[in-house]
């Protein structure tokens, strides 16, 4: 005899969208709650005992919020105690939410995603070039900023010194984002989590180095005041694909995580400089000198150079009539 064809298939899923059990539906209704009398019976302390109830009429399945405080949550619908909606037919499964445990509703005429292949040897070392060349690159730019900083004597002491920081730094970086990750998904997405810490520490070199340049070489020292918000934002960025490993079912939140996260961190920062040095940027003058034959901005004429000065003389004046402070005026006595 065979088994009876099953009209629907519901899937209890993971945080990270895998299916932790599934439970074949032979007849309608589909009650869902914590009761035991339930055909599929939920352990979530958010779910009423008779949660809900998907049945079936003459225009399709309908799903009916029970006796519950929390209501079933139906794409952008919330549906209360005794409110029915009727499921969507469009070929697509269907995902619920009872209290904080997601549901998928698969019928048979639904379509499927179709096979991932298991990745071969070569497919593998493809998959694995973007992370060997953003290391290999990010070796090169950490060799070329010590040469940079160092005297040629110590240059490769320092260049040791210098890779084991990164090296033990990246380590610990990464079990973190790691551990969470296994906490919240049973999964480590370790090499997740080692190409956005190289990808994001290439990009965060670049945003060191690039507006210095750009504004000594165009002449416009503002990029260089507030070049700090590119660094906020690279690493709000990586803050936000770390967190899609830990949480993957919720690519909006971790967006708005973020970018609260940058605007955050920025808006700290203008404050603080507004009050330490009462300006927005980060330096009173272009500090970050380069090669003269970088240069593309025009000279200015000494006569123009002058007259900007005289912008300066109302602050300059204001400078000159505050009192001393406290600590320089002990400075003075002591001498």
């Amino acid at each position: 005899m065979s088994e009876t064809a099953a009209l629907a298939i519901v899937e209890v899923l993971d945080r990270d969208g895998q299916v932790r059990h599934s439970q074949r539906v032979l007849a309608w209704p589909l009650r869902i709650g914590r009761a035991l009398d339930n055909e599929l019976s939920l352990g979530d302390v958010h779910v009423a005992p008779h949660h809900c109830v998907i049945d079936v009429d003459a225009e399709g399945l309908v799903l009916q919020a029970l006796q519950t405080a929390n209501g079933v949550p139906l794409g952008a619908r919330e549906l209360h105690a005794g409110e029915r909606a009727s499921l969507p037919d469009d070929g697509q499964a269907v995902e619920l939410l009872a209290g904080r445990t997601r549901l998928r509703l698969r019928r048979p005429g639904d379509s499927l995603a179709p096979e991932v292949p298991l990745p071969a040897s070569a497919t593998r070392l493809r998959r694995s070039a973007p992370t060997l060349l953003a290391g290999a690159g990010l070796a090169l730019a950490l060799a070329f900023e010590t040469w940079l900083h160092s005297d040629p004597e110590v240059f490769a002491r320092s260049l040791g010194s210098a890779a084991l920081a990164m090296v033990m730094g990246a380590a610990v970086w990464i079990a973190l984002w790691s551990l969470l990750s296994k906490l919240f998904t049973r999964q480590t997405h370790a090499g997740w989590h080692l190409k956005v810490f190289l990808f994001s520490s290439l990009a965060w070199m670049a945003a060191s180095a690039l507006p210095g340049l750009i504004a000594f070489a165009l002449s416009w020292p503002w990029v260089s005041d507030f070049g700090f918000v590119a660094g906020y934002a690279i690493a709000a960025a990586a803050l936000y694909f770390h967190l899609l490993a830990v949480e993957p079912a919720r690519p909006r939140l971790m967006r708005g995580v973020a970018l609260a996260a940058f605007v955050l961190g920025t808006g700290l920062t203008l404050w603080n400089q507004q009050q330490r040095n009462e300006r927005l940027g980060s330096d009173l003058y272009l500090s970050s000198f380069q090669p003269p034959a970088l240069i593309l901005a025009r000279p200015v004429p000494a006569e123009r150079f002058v007259d900007g000065l005289a912008t300066l003389r109302p602050l300059l004046d204001k400078k000159a009539k505050e009192e001393p402070s406290a600590e320089n005026g002990a400075g003075s006595d002591e001498e």
